[in-house]
């Protein structure tokens, strides 16, 4: 298993375990029987959805968000590879004086 499906796995669990411990305790009310009850279960399957429609929303948003954001960071290191381009010279031109 490479680095990247590594770390991809890990987040997986990282999300899987944050919203099974946010549903459990949102939706197990009474330890009275090792069984779980209808409205338990109705309410781990409601939480659970909403935990993953959210994440595909914020999934979606930051794929249409990250290129922009790719692009102004590539502007921004062009910009300033440029400006100490410029202020080398600059010194070049002032150590030759």
């Amino acid at each position: 298993m490479d680095t990247l499906q590594l770390r991809n796995f890990k987040d997986f669990l990282l999300l899987y375990n944050q919203i099974s411990e946010t549903c459990f305790k949102k939706c197990a009310n009474t330890f009275l029987s090792r069984e779980i009850t209808s409205d338990e279960d109705i309410c781990v399957s409601n939480c659970a959805q909403k935990h993953i429609y959210a994440n595909h929303k914020v999934m979606e948003i930051f794929m249409e968000v990250q290129p922009v954001m790719v692009r102004k960071r590539m502007e921004e290191m062009n910009a300033a590879q440029a400006a100490l381009e410029e202020q080398n010279q600059q010194q070049a031109e002032q150590s030759v004086q």
